[in-house]
């Protein structure tokens, strides 16, 4: 990933037009189409978006996205409020603080390493949950976190 060639003004002006926010199937989401990929952020928030290559570069991408990402965000959230929807806006203090917003609240974690336990225990569950069935013994589920575990310490260690 060279993010000199990657993120010029004219990619991330191509990169923001593949993404949509709007209703699907009844449920606000962001569409994401381009580059070969055709999918609902809900359906990939927890596997392909957690992947240690797109997570590594989440900084990189975010220094020079933050405009884009707050225009974005600031026009999802009106489309929700229009819609009746009450939103509470998540994300790093240094972006959220460009919404506009008569109320604020700031949450702390006296452990920041939660934070790396949390994505990795969301990108286990869900790589798990689309090896096992509906209504899977608890047997059948701990043999597919046992398998997906595996397969993330050989990425890891990669």
């Amino acid at each position: 990933f060279d993010a000199v060639k990657a993120l010029t003004k004219e990619n991330l002006a191509s990169f923001m037009s593949m993404l949509e926010f709007e209703k699907f199937n009844g449920k606000f989401d962001t569409k994401i189409s381009g580059l070969g990929i055709d999918a609902l952020v809900s359906e990939v928030q927890n596997t392909d978006l957690k992947v240690p290559k797109v997570a590594k570069n989440i900084p990189t991408v975010a220094e020079v996205t933050q405009g884009e990402v707050i225009l974005f965000a600031a026009d999802a959230i009106k489309k929700m409020g229009d819609d009746g929807i009450f939103v509470l806006l998540e994300g790093r203090e240094q972006t959220v603080n460009y919404v506009r917003t008569p109320l604020r609240f700031t949450l702390t974690m006296s452990d920041m390493s939660l934070i790396g336990k949390r994505r990795a225990a969301q990108r286990l569950a869900a790589a798990a949950l689309a090896d096992v069935d509906e209504g899977a013994s608890g047997g059948e589920i701990v043999a597919a976190l046992d398998c997906q575990l595996e397969k993330m310490v050989k990425e890891a260690s990669s």
